[in-house]
């Protein structure tokens, strides 16, 4: 795992895991004032789905009083559809508690396309830079002339 500044380790309830497990899928948070960066590394897969769903119920409690939550996958070696599909559970979870869950991939390719085919998109958007993923761009609303005023 790197040291980042904000960085926090990522503490799970004793699972009586192996070792093996903690090794193969590791996390760390960054928290800032405004959001939670979730940083994944590793083979999310379904030998490590409890662990990854431990880390991203921990996530999404510490981005609770935040407001938003961002998965960092830029350095993940592995994702399955299960677990993407877990991601999604909880985005949907989290929103009721006032939590947007967003994704962070610099890396275009098979987990946005697998996110985009299972109509997933609505609640895992993908942002290609972490800054965009801190604060997305705001959509541009078309300008409807009234009647009349042209």
């Amino acid at each position: 795992m790197k040291s980042r500044p904000h960085s926090v380790e990522l503490v799970l309830p004793d699972t009586g895991e192996t070792e093996d497990l903690g090794r193969r899928l590791q996390a760390d948070l960054d928290l800032r004032a405004d959001a939670v960066i979730l940083h994944v590394y590793g083979e999310a897969d379904a030998y490590t789905r409890p662990r990854w769903r431990a880390i991203l119920d921990a996530a999404v409690g510490a981005a609770t009083p935040r407001g938003r939550l961002v998965v960092d996958v830029s350095a993940i070696q592995f994702i399955g559809c299960r677990p993407i599909l877990d991601l999604a559970e909880r985005a949907q979870q989290a929103s009721t508690g006032g939590v947007r869950v967003v994704m962070f991939n610099p890396y275009a390719g098979v987990v946005d396309r697998v996110i985009a085919i299972a109509g997933l998109s609505a609640w895992l958007p993908i942002y290609p830079t972490l800054a965009e993923a801190l604060n997305p761009p705001v959509p541009v609303r078309p300008v409807v002339p009234t009647p009349g005023s042209g």
